[in-house]
């Protein structure tokens, strides 16, 4: 994994210097925001995410209090976010063994960062948080075919 992460830092890097560039040479116009860095969530971010332990459960309940280590790499173009997701072993496998995704109509208004991951097995997850001081906190919930996971995830900004 560290491997992996000091391949991807040039193009971070890169990448958040072209955006910041960008910014200043042109200022705002349509599509471009004017929010300061702090509510910019273009970089990566790794954490944890935390499935919830229903009182019923009858789909899976071997997911109960399931634990992963989460990434996610995103860009932040105005108002819209992309970028991917991955999926490391915690305390449990990643739910169906779907370890890589694809961010999709993702969207910061205001505080609040919504994102949809699209999952290489075909499921989705739905991430919200607010990004606060380097911190994103929220809940997600996941579909695959017809049972739902739901739970927290906390990230940190890692550059």
């Amino acid at each position: 994994m560290r491997a992996c992460f000091l391949r991807r830092l040039p193009l971070v890097l890169l990448l958040s210097l072209a955006h910041s560039c960008t910014q200043i040479a042109t200022g705002p116009g349509p599509g471009r925001s004017t929010m300061p860095f702090a509510s910019n969530v273009t970089g990566v971010w790794q954490g944890r995410s935390f499935a919830d332990c229903p009182i019923i459960t009858t789909t899976n309940p071997g997911r109960c209090g399931a634990m992963q280590r989460i990434t996610l790499v995103m860009f932040q173009n105005g108002v819209q976010i992309s970028g991917s997701y991955r999926c490391a072993y915690g305390n449990e496998n990643c739910r169906d063994l779907a370890e890589t995704g694809v961010i999709r109509n993702g969207q910061m208004t205001a505080r609040l960062l919504r994102i949809v991951v699209m999952l290489e097995d075909g499921s989705m997850c739905r991430f919200t948080g607010i990004p606060e001081n380097g911190i994103l906190r929220g809940r997600y919930q996941c579909h695959w075919g017809g049972p739902m996971e739901q739970g927290g995830f906390l990230v940190e900004r890692s550059y």
